[in-house]
């Protein structure tokens, strides 16, 4: 209408992510003051306010019935009434923390220690309600109805979860991931701490590169598996503020472990609310160098593929704006490596708006067949080509779907990447 052609909701896009040309020293050395990165966000946050309540749409159907986020059930009518009651509390704390520090000086100082006090306890309260007590081992997703999951020592996954996601959600998410990999997947618990305080978290781990206690936890296990002897594969999986996590992880990691051990690692982000995302050249290239990559060679970690929708706020001011067309010629594909899958759509929950719309199920089994997303056509956006390419005009490949390329894909149903 009026000249506009109107985006198909569900439609995918591929974007290749690939670095370019052959001077590595393209990117300028410029110094950002991290308490300035925390201003930037903030102020991208209030630019995209307009996505904010499209983070919970839609908010039907149920395609994976209970365990859908947003399901009319027991446990998660009881958890958004519970973070109702954070948002109000924390609300009410940050609005009235000026009159306040004003009223401390004129009024004796235990009133308002008392009214902060008063606010903790309770905040504390309800998260310990959401979260439950403190555990010996971490929570376990596992394929329904008695199925035998098909990894064992040999190829471990892990999930990391993103905001507002306390024990119930973070379970259903992992039977969902179990259920449409058919694997055991451990999860590596990012607790939460209501929305507003969440958010806060995310700004202090993505811009001050602050390491939580989740973001240590995690460390030490994905370490402990990647050097296990037994292991040949670990896969990770994040989601939003997870995103966050898996990149201070990562950074960690490849600072601490042999690239022959890291090699062992592939990553698949939903959501992704990362500033960056490393992924280093190998010391050694091969000799004859990929050249679509530009001459560089191969990375440390074979395998990082980002999913997001298009109008997922979280995903705005993460993995598509630094991959965009716009950062790319500065960013050089190095900032934020790995290839990136585009849903035209809304929503910001990883089962309701991600898993039922990108891994669709029909009885029991994700559809081998696809869905629009995954039949979506793959077109040449982020594709860096060669010289000889470019000489030879051979830019044309046979057309592939999403799924064709979508490494995650070939995990559906039990399945195993052909490598």
């Amino acid at each position: 209408m009026n000249g506009v052609k109107a985006k198909r909701s569900g439609k995918g896009e591929f974007n290749a992510n690939e670095p370019f040309g052959n001077n590595s020293f393209i990117s300028i050395p410029y110094d950002i003051h991290p308490l300035r990165l925390v201003w930037f966000d903030i102020l991208s946050i209030f630019e995209l306010a307009t996505l904010l309540p499209l983070t919970v749409a839609p908010l039907t159907p149920f395609a994976s019935g209970s365990l859908d986020e947003l399901s009319p059930t027991w446990s998660n009518m009881r958890d958004m009434f519970l973070h109702t009651i954070l948002i109000i509390i924390q609300l009410v704390l940050i609005l009235a923390l000026p009159i306040v520090t004003v009223l401390f000086w004129f009024l004796p100082g235990v009133v308002s220690l008392a009214f902060a006090l008063a606010m903790l306890v309770v905040t504390l309260a309800i998260m310990r309600l959401l979260n439950g007590g403190p555990i010996s081992e971490c929570y376990v997703g596992l394929p329904p109805d008695g199925q035998m999951p098909v990894n064992d020592e040999h190829e471990l996954w892990f999930f990391i979860n993103g905001i507002t996601i306390g024990k119930h959600w973070l379970q259903g998410n992992l039977d969902l991931l179990a259920k449409t990999f058919q694997r055991e997947i451990v999860g590596i618990h990012n607790p939460t701490k209501g929305m507003l305080f969440d958010l806060l978290e995310c700004l202090i781990q993505r811009d001050l590169d602050y390491k939580t206690r989740d973001i240590r936890q995690g460390r030490l296990q994905i370490r402990a598996a990647l050097s296990a002897a037994s292991t040949q594969k670990v896969v990770l999986i994040l989601h939003s503020q997870g995103g966050i996590e898996g990149s201070s992880i990562l950074d960690w990691l490849l600072a601490d472990i042999s690239t022959d051990v890291m090699s062992k690692l592939e990553i698949f982000t939903f959501g992704n609310a990362a500033r960056h995302f490393n992924n280093p050249l190998l010391a050694h290239p091969p000799t004859n160098p990929d050249q679509s990559k530009g001459g560089r060679g191969e990375r440390v970690i074979k395998h990082i593929e980002h999913y997001a929708n298009t109008e997922d706020l979280v995903a705005n001011i993460g993995v598509l704006e630094f991959t965009s067309p716009q950062a790319q010629p500065y960013a050089d594909g190095n900032a934020f490596a790995g290839q990136v899958f585009k849903r035209e759509g809304t929503g910001h929950l990883l089962n309701m708006h991600y898993l039922d719309t990108m891994f669709r199920m029909e009885g029991g089994k994700v559809d081998e067949s696809g869905n629009e997303f995954m039949n979506s056509l793959v077109g040449n956006q982020g594709r860096r080509f060669g010289k000889k390419e470019m000489a030879n005009g051979n830019q044309q490949e046979p057309k592939k779907m999403i799924k064709d390329v979508s490494r995650l894909w070939q995990y559906i149903n039990g399945g195993m990447p052909q490598d």
